[in-house]
């Protein structure tokens, strides 16, 4: 039995060497005592000398205490001492949380009035376990309704959106580069701006703001071509009548100026501030610029998203109002992306300086080339060379890489390039006969399976994901015969520990959905995923770019369809790439092999104008600019591994409503990364609403400013229908009112 006594703490020493630095813990373990008592005696030696418990010492010294609970470790001999002393620190260091568990108990503490600095935890920690995740609404997190023909917003006004947990979210029809719309937009108490006189030097208090997350989308340099659009002389050119890429179209093809619709549509209208002279939109840059970095906090990230066309244009402007630009994160569409301009954007930092890269002069290094070179290119569209005379302008950049590079070779010749560049890939008639072994995954749960490569729902491993509930999947392999692909099936298992048991009942083998979790609830999931990382490794597959995701289970490519599909993903004698024939000629080559190798050097990229190809083909992406504002340390909440190209699949560009729609994830995965739950984002440029659905989602709180009155009712209407919630205008004289007051009002004007 524990024999305790109360000693006075001024009888209790302290071992001198002691090699525990524990100074940071003594505010919390003084908190903690002071809210539940002494609870852990400190144990000591026969002379009073401290063998376990220096921290609650010193905490009990903060507190003022005169005695303490002791255990004197009589039975123990200095020698065991000295060994307890260090075990008993070091043992606590072997101890993991179970992140499972510890979320729902932190959970059930929430509301109770516990002070969370008692639990020992730090602010970024406490925010990573009571983050709530992605909640879902009642509809798509991506659905974008259509704008209406006349607007309920008007300048000025603010929308107040509140969700069923009290959230306030803001919208404000106003302008992005106003000192004073941001003000207003972010002022604690709105209603005392309004009431403020004109003029006055007066300057409101505001909310703090924690994360911007933005996307700038004038000076792109698109022009509507749409035949509605040319036939009611919308440009983007200013003044009517002053056409660029329409002019074009009316020379080539007369009949675009017929219209196709009664009703202007959204990709019928010009973006406003699109064709601006340089130094136009250079204070542009410095307004929108300086607001940011005069409301948001100093080491507070900022996600300002935009194309390649202003690489060059961001940095300087982020510089002079001192706001540190980090680095580029990269969106992968996943998919080429078909813009109003003449061409796709197509680069990734993907290729090695010996890289060769056809032009109209003959092969050069693709380190040599410069803005505005010219290269020949592929059409996809019509399978041809192009460009053998004059080529097609380039944009290169590179950057420096360390990691794994492929090698793909196919007709005699090899080109290597990094994991993620995509290749336009075609199936050979082989592959119908082939048999796959492939890596699934389900949440924490992973498994290995076989089946025919290809089935009547296209690939085999389609079918799994399907019907098994399966997110991702990797083909590992391919096998002539079902035989060849069973054993290498049992050698993983043997090897990695993977089951190959399947996520759905089987009446022959009398196996239910409760056998499955039994199996996966004896297993070590922690050490399930560190084997299926090394399998993945072992096979040339990627973590970050899956061959098939559910419910978006691309790559749609076939032998009469081509796809692109990434280096890491290729499978050699089962598809084919495109090459030259000579002169326009292409014909599909069977891919032979697909190497491997370390590399630490320099890579490059280029974006090819027009058809965004080169003869080694290339990958669709858009640039980010990450970066916080200078004066305190910047705060990065995302896990170690977190990489800078962002893998996710653009809006569908027949649904998109917004010239410039984001995909609600990469707003998800940006306040992930570097708020928490409950602080405040700000989005200069609310467009559609990703912004907001996505701080909606994930227990950020939303403050946007959008220009056009037609996209804030967007907002508002998708907000609407995620939640189910009301919206409330608040006037330029203050007054509130309900949207759907205004909107039975605007409709009963519309009838006749």
């Amino acid at each position: 039995m524990l024999n305790v006594e109360l000693r006075p703490l001024a009888a209790i020493k302290a071992y001198e060497k002691n090699p525990r630095q524990n100074d940071a813990a003594v505010d919390a373990v003084a908190e903690s005592i002071r809210r539940f008592g002494f609870r852990q005696p400190i144990v000591v030696d026969e002379a009073g000398v401290i063998v376990c418990g220096h921290t609650r010492w010193k905490a009990a010294q903060k507190l003022g205490l005169s005695e303490v609970p002791v255990h004197v470790a009589r039975d123990l001999t200095p020698e065991q001492i000295r060994a307890y002393r260090i075990a008993d620190n070091k043992t606590a260091e072997l101890a993991e949380w179970n992140l499972e568990l510890l979320p729902l108990e932190m959970a059930e503490l929430q509301g109770v009035g516990i002070d969370w600095s008692l639990l020992g935890f730090d602010q970024d920690e406490l925010a990573k376990l009571l983050d709530p995740g992605v909640k879902q609404g009642l509809t798509d997190p991506d659905d974008v309704p259509a704008p209406p023909d006349e607007a309920v917003t008007r300048r000025g006004d603010l929308w107040i959106l509140r969700n069923a947990d009290g959230t306030e979210h803001r919208l404000l029809c106003g302008d992005s580069a106003s000192a004073t719309d941001v003000d207003f937009l972010l002022a604690v108490e709105p209603k005392k701006v309004l009431d403020l006189p004109a003029g006055t030097d007066i300057k409101p208090k505001l909310l703090p703001v924690h994360l911007v997350n933005t996307d700038p989308p004038y000076n792109v340099r698109l022009e509507p071509r749409s035949n509605n659009a040319i036939a009611a002389g919308l440009s983007s050119f200013g003044e009517p009548g002053m056409t660029h890429h329409q002019g074009f179209d009316l020379h080539r093809r007369p009949s675009v100026a017929q219209p196709t619709h009664k009703k202007l549509r959204p990709k019928d209208r010009p973006l406003a501030n699109d064709f601006v002279s340089d130094e136009a939109f250079d204070k542009l840059l410095h307004a929108w610029f300086g607001n940011i970095a005069r409301v948001l906090l100093p080491g507070r990230g900022f996600y300002i998203w935009g194309g390649y066309a202003n690489c060059g244009n961001y940095p300087p402007v982020l510089k002079a109002c001192e706001l540190y630009f980090s680095q580029a994160v990269i969106w992968v569409k996943e998919h080429p992306v078909l813009t109003r301009k003449d061409f796709m954007g197509n680069h990734e930092w993907c290729q090695p300086a010996e890289t060769r890269v056809e032009t109209p002069d003959g092969p050069v290094s693709i380190s040599s080339l410069r803005e505005g070179d010219r290269v020949i290119s592929y059409s996809r569209n019509h399978h041809a060379i192009v460009g053998l005379r004059e080529g097609l302008g380039v944009h290169p950049t590179s950057r420096s890489y360390r990691g794994m590079m492929y090698g793909v070779r196919a007709v005699g010749r090899v080109t290597w390039c990094t994991p993620g560049h995509l290749w336009s890939v075609k199936l050979s008639p082989a592959a119908a006969s082939y048999w796959c072994v492939y890596l699934m995954r389900r949440g924490a749960w992973w498994r290995v399976g076989k089946s025919k490569l290809l089935s009547t729902w296209g690939f085999g491993v389609k079918h799994r994901l399907k019907t098994e509930g399966g997110e991702v999947a990797w083909v590992l392999s391919i096998h002539p015969t079902n035989v060849e692909a069973t054993i290498a099936e049992q050698l993983i298992l043997a090897e990695y520990g993977i089951p190959t048991t399947t996520w759905s009942e089987s009446a022959s083998s009398r196996r239910t959905l409760a056998d499955v979790d039994r199996l996966y609830e004896r297993m070590d999931l922690a050490a399930l995923h560190a084997n299926a990382l090394r399998l993945l490794a072992d096979h040339g597959r990627s973590i970050e770019h899956p061959f098939l995701r559910h419910p978006h289970t691309r790559p749609k490519v076939g032998r009469r369809t081509s796809a692109l599909v990434r280096a890491c993903n290729l499978l050699p004698h089962v598809m084919m790439i495109p090459a030259p024939d000579g002169g326009q000629a292409v014909r599909w080559a069977q891919i032979d092999g697909v190497e491997r190798c370390s590399f630490d050097g320099t890579v490059y990229s280029m974006d090819v104008d027009r058809y965004g190809h080169y003869v080694a083909d290339g990958l669709v992406t858009h640039n980010c600019f990450y970066g916080w504002r200078e004066g305190a340390a910047h705060v990065f909440l995302g896990p170690n591994n977190a990489v800078d190209v962002w893998s996710i699949k653009k809006v569908n560009p027949q649904s998109m409503i917004h010239l410039t729609e984001k995909p609600v994830e990469l707003a998800v995965r940006a306040m992930q990364y570097s708020s928490r739950p409950g602080e405040n984002v700000l989005d200069l440029f609310g467009g559609s609403g990703s912004t907001l659905i996505a701080a909606e989602q994930t227990g950020r709180r939303a403050f946007l400013l959008e220009l056009d009155p037609l996209y804030c009712d967007v907002i508002c209407e998708r907000w609407c229908k995620f939640t189910g919630k009301e919206a409330v205008r608040v006037d330029s004289q203050g007054n509130q009112t309900p949207r759907s007051e205004l909107v039975r009002a605007a409709a009963g004007r519309g009838q006749p």
